[in-house]
C-alpha cells in the first residue's frame, strides 16, 4: 500500500510543481501539504484528495498541454515528445486517482468498523 500512497504524494508533488513554475505560491504550498490529509485515512478526505487530482488533468494538464503544443507548433518547434510527456503526466495522475482506490476501500472499512 506504500506504494500507492506514495504514487499520490508525488502527483501532488507534480501539481505543486506545476504552480511553482508560475509563482503562484499559496497554490504551491496547498498542493505540496494536500497528501498530508492521508494520515487521516477518513473516506471523505480520500475521495477529495482523488477528485482534486481528477479536476487537475482536466483544468490544469490538458489545458498547459493544449496551450504549450500550440506554442510549439505556431513556432514550427518541434511538439510530439511535449505532448507525449504531458501525457504521461496526465495518465500517472488518472493513475494516482486509480491507486487511492483501495487506499479509500481500506479506510471506509475501517471508519465503518469503528461506529
Amino acid at each position: 500500500m506504500w506504494w500507492r500512497v506514495s504514487w499520490i504524494i508525488v502527483a501532488y508533488w507534480l501539481l505543486s510543481a506545476h504552480f511553482l513554475r508560475y509563482d503562484q505560491l499559496v497554490f504551491t504550498s496547498i498542493f505540496a501539504l494536500a497528501p498530508v490529509g492521508l494520515i487521516i485515512k477518513h473516506p471523505v478526505i480520500i475521495r477529495l484528495l482523488q477528485a482534486v487530482l481528477c479536476i487537475s488533468v482536466i483544468i490544469v494538464w490538458s489545458t498547459t498541454a493544449i496551450d504549450a503544443v500550440q506554442m510549439r507548433i505556431s513556432h514550427g518547434a518541434p511538439w510530439l515528445r511535449l505532448a507525449l510527456i504531458m501525457g504521461g503526466v496526465m495518465i500517472f495522475s488518472l493513475g494516482a486517482v486509480w491507486g487511492a482506490n483501495d487506499i479509500w476501500r481500506r479506510a471506509k472499512s475501517t471508519y465503518v468498523k469503528a461506529q
